[in-house]
């Protein structure tokens, strides 16, 4: 007796691989739902660490917050340099008992990009090797509403006196860098510089990315939060305020 083994038909094969194509794709967006859940409890721990570090430099300097920026242009020499280390990519990192920017700058710039590091975002789209290197890129930035200028352009430390609403207030954000998603097509400043303004922020992890407040807390949020359509912060500003005077107009 002779057994017939039937081979599949161009339709069944063309089925069976349009439902493993399906599976993978779930598969793979399954596993990347999960790696970006992972990377916002990582980063989220890693913020509130530096949002008490923010506390403790407050009380040590009578309410002054550290600089956003270096004088001059924020590469590794002028980071180096001993008129910027109250710059909080200085100061922060090393009450945290890390390395400086300035410090990794003569010794180590490749140790910004390292996880181990209180400034490392996991899932940032930080830049090629040699990119690295040549100056920091940073995905974290302070809020660049709160430091005010003088006329002669020379930075002035905010202080938490000013600060009306310190649990609504941002000090601190996650800011876009080359590579990074917009949640609005209007948003800008996706430059990696150390400070920003609200519609530079980055939500790099689930359609959310983290603030950290005058007041040291932490939070995950997605941008819609606190940016309309447009790119605009939401005014009033009731539930997150990027300027000292809540009133003040932020756009």
């Amino acid at each position: 007796m002779k057994s017939h083994i039937r081979g599949f038909t161009l339709l069944e094969m063309i089925i069976a691989g349009a439902v493993i194509l399906a599976l993978t794709g779930v598969f793979f967006s399954f596993n990347r739902s999960l790696t970006e859940k992972s990377h916002q409890v990582l980063v989220l721990k890693k913020m509130k660490t530096l949002g008490s570090t923010l506390m403790t430099f407050t009380v040590e300097r009578s309410g002054d917050f550290p600089l956003e920026e270096a004088a001059g242009t924020d590469d590794w020499i002028n980071a180096a340099k001993r008129e910027n280390a109250d710059t909080w990519y200085n100061a922060l990192p090393k009450m945290m008992g890390a390395m400086s920017v300035g410090e990794l700058g003569v010794q180590n710039p490749a140790g910004l990009y390292d996880n181990a590091h209180p400034l490392f975002i996991p899932g940032a789209p930080y830049p090629s090797l040699k990119k690295r290197v040549s100056s920091p890129v940073f995905a974290i930035a302070m809020n660049s509403h709160l430091q005010p200028k003088e006329a002669s352009q020379v930075q002035k430390q905010a202080n938490m006196i000013l600060i009306q609403e310190p649990s609504k207030t941002v000090v601190l954000l996650e800011r876009g860098m080359v590579g990074d998603k917009k949640t609005m097509v209007s948003q800008q400043g996706y430059d990696g510089s150390p400070k920003a303004y609200a519609r530079s922020f980055a939500a790099r992890h689930a359609q959310k990315g983290c603030l950290i407040f005058a007041d040291g807390h932490a939070q995950i949020l997605p941008a819609s939060s606190f940016l309309t359509t447009s790119g605009d912060v939401i005014v009033p500003q009731n539930l997150i305020v990027w300027t000292p005077n809540p009133e003040k107009n932020p756009n």
